[in-house]
């Protein structure tokens, strides 16, 4: 899967919470639970997904541009929203 995302948020993720854009590469998006993100009108089709990556599950924002997926942000899932997924 092809990714591609804003440099300065990327810094910004690695900077503030010790995570890089790149590990969504590795998703198991097989196993992961996505809804669009309606809150407000982007211009575009956003996403959220609460997705598996390295054994840990990940809330990641993201939108297709042209082929590629445009990561928007990426965090560790809350309590709450692993009980969402089924994880305990």
């Amino acid at each position: 899967m092809d990714l591609d995302w804003d440099p300065k948020k990327r810094d910004d993720t690695l900077k503030e919470r010790g995570l890089d854009f790149a590990i969504v590469a590795e998703a198991d998006w097989d196993d992961a639970l996505t809804v669009e993100d309606s809150r407000t009108d982007y211009g575009e089709a956003r996403f959220v997904s609460l997705v598996p990556i390295h054994e840990r599950l990940y809330v990641v924002a993201w939108c297709m541009r042209g082929d590629k997926l445009r990561v928007i942000s990426l965090r560790k899932a809350n309590a709450r929203e692993r009980k969402i997924h089924g994880e305990s």
